[in-house]
């Protein structure tokens, strides 16, 4: 072949080749562009997550309990960090243990693409420090978010609560109602209870990333999606309120104060000791704090306002005393055999707190002083269908609607649970006595004690108890909760007046075993309770309203472990009642006596 052959086979070649490249970019520029439009913006876009910060929660008065502020974040991103940055030196620049930050990346899988937090909270010199190293650490994010804070107080760990990160569990349950979730969600208390509420709606933001996986700013040409906050919520709660009664609890071990408005079943004060301060769990605990927190033999996780069980003592002797007098059983002014320190029942004695005995007594005097051997005559009186019936329409043995997760219901003991737990028919009327004196099986929730006592203030009816009083969307007003009605107290307004009348006398008359409060500023009225601990010292109750005449505040305290209703529970009710009521202090407060 002649070099002019050659040549022409050549440029032919050539043209060929240089044709098909031509093709291939038109191709490529042309029919397939907006593929490789979005590699290349997939490459240097990154969608993120725009967190909404979470509505306030306020006092009655506007104090602010849990609100935001802006903190340093760390997360990574998983398909970034996978493979180019070794766990290693991450997890030390971070002061976290490696297999820590193993697990926190696959406890909390996501999208390759999306962001997974990984310590929140972060103060700046550990920012400064990674941003030093940001070539060593492709995938890792730092930023801003706004985080909870919470006022500095122990009593709002369990009414508060706390917030926590999304779990793969609840990413699958919130998928299939309806949307993915993300980032955090309540965990505990209110923070859990209107968490759909408080989360607000995230925004979306698009981020510039460069060659090294790292976030450079917003991207040019895109606008972000703001965020919607969460509503805000308005508490019952008085601040003050809960400030005097976790004072006058923190000398003691554990207990609780409740405090309803008798009206409307606004909660005005919810106190349990020990408690926790809620900011401990923003940002990471680490393990060895959760351990020691849940560990804690005081159990300072419990809500024992509402999660915690304890037999009622003589508190409940007025709902004995009431499914009696509805049942026909006996009547206001009847007189049982006088006490004489105990009681002969079979071959068992079952003795009264008052060993010189209380003598022959009138219902009201018996509730006055408190005889547990007037309750044991009246409990051979009444079947234990009558008691347990009564007791459930009074409120107990079921929650009562507060606005909490996980309140418990209480036990009250009826023939089908002493069947199941004895056999049937092979339980001895015996089992009424202890009963019908708040001890046995019997057991309820200081919240429940506190919604009785205040449907008997006001007369017979229960209000549904309540912590949110009104809500306001991000820019709105305040839109007010209205008050409801729970249920009736099972008893004829004649019942009512005697039990009334009685807790009267409790503080007012001379033998009444809480006398020692008597303050006619505050006039409260109320039922003391020792009740029986098996596990120590018995457990101190006294619940009340105040004023006795024109009841506003019904109040129930229990303090653990330490004795006499009417030593411990009484007086603490008897300040809050002073503090509620606006009366100033005497010069000498009242002591309780035994």
């Amino acid at each position: 072949m002649t070099w002019g052959w050659r040549r022409y086979v050549l440029l032919a070649a050539t043209g060929v080749l240089i044709l098909a490249l031509v093709g291939q970019l038109a191709y490529m520029q042309l029919i397939r562009a907006g593929y490789y439009r979005r590699i290349a913006n997939d490459n240097r876009i990154r969608v993120v997550r725009l967190a909404a910060p979470r509505g306030k929660i306020l006092d009655r008065h506007s104090i602010e309990l849990a609100g935001n502020r802006q903190a340093f974040s760390i997360a990574v991103v998983p398909a970034d960090f996978s493979g180019t940055t070794p766990r290693e030196r991450l997890a030390h620049a971070l002061d976290m243990v490696p297999d820590d930050l193993a697990n926190r990346l696959t406890r909390r899988r996501t999208l390759p693409l999306e962001p997974v937090a990984i310590r929140r909270d972060v103060d700046l010199r550990m920012i400064s420090r990674l941003e030093e190293r940001v070539e060593e650490f492709s995938g890792v994010i730092l930023s801003t978010e706004p985080v909870r804070e919470y006022a500095a107080t122990i009593w709002g760990g369990h009414l508060l609560g706390y917030v926590r990160d999304v779990s793969e569990r609840d990413q699958q349950r919130s998928d299939k109602v309806g949307g993915p979730l993300r980032g955090q969600i309540g965990a505990t208390g209110l923070e859990h209870f209107y968490d759909d509420l408080l989360r607000g709606v995230d925004g979306i933001g698009y981020r510039e990333m460069n060659a090294y996986g790292q976030m450079m700013g917003p991207m040019p040409g895109y606008t972000d999606v703001q965020p919607i906050p969460g509503d805000d919520i308005r508490l019952a709660i008085d601040w003050e309120l809960q400030e005097l009664a976790d004072s006058l609890l923190a000398k003691y071990l554990a207990g609780t104060v409740v405090a309803l408005d008798v009206r409307t079943g606004g909660v005005l004060c919810f106190v349990t000791r020990p408690g926790f301060d809620a900011n401990r769990f923003v940002g990471e605990m680490s393990t060895a704090e959760w351990s020691t927190l849940r560990d804690d033999p005081r159990h300072p996780l419990l809500n024992r306002a509402t999660m915690g069980l304890y037999p009622p003592g003589s508190v409940s002797k007025l709902a004995t005393a009431a499914a009696g007098l509805e049942a026909g059983v006996v009547n206001a002014g009847q007189r049982f055999a006088p006490c004489n320190g105990g009681y002969q029942f079979g071959n068992r004695w079952f003795g009264c707190w008052n060993a010189a005995g209380h003598g022959a007594l009138p219902m009201a005097g018996a509730i006055e002083q408190s005889c547990d051997v007037y309750f044991y005559q009246l409990a051979q009186r009444l079947t234990l269908e009558q008691w347990s019936v009564h007791m459930m329409n009074c409120g107990f043995g079921r929650p009562t609607g507060l606005d909490l997760p996980a309140e418990k219901a209480g036990i009250v003991p009826s023939r089908e649970y002493y069947d199941r737990i004895y056999g049937k028919g092979k339980w001895s009327r015996g089992l009424m006595l202890n009963l019908a004196i708040g001890q046995g099986e019997l057991t309820v929730t200081p919240m429940q004690l506190a919604v009785y006592f205040a449907a008997l203030a006001n007369d017979g009816t229960a209000m549904k108890p309540h912590l949110v009083a009104a809500q306001r969307a991000p820019g709105g007003v305040w839109v007010e909760r209205t008050p409801e009605a729970a249920f009736r107290l099972p008893c004829s307004p004649a019942t009512l007046r005697v039990l009334q009348d009685a807790c009267r006398r409790v503080v007012t008359a001379e033998h009444g075993t809480a006398h020692a409060i008597a303050d006619e500023r505050v006039r409260m009225a109320g039922k003391t309770g020792t009740a029986q601990n098996p596990h120590g010292e018995d457990h101190a109750w006294f619940a009340s309203w105040a004023p006795a005449d024109r009841p506003q505040i019904a109040i129930v305290a229990l303090v653990e472990n330490v004795g006499h209703g009417s030593t411990f529970a009484a007086p603490i009710c008897y300040q809050i009642a002073r503090a509620y009521l606006g009366v100033p202090p005497k010069t000498r407060e009242p002591l309780a006596v035994n």
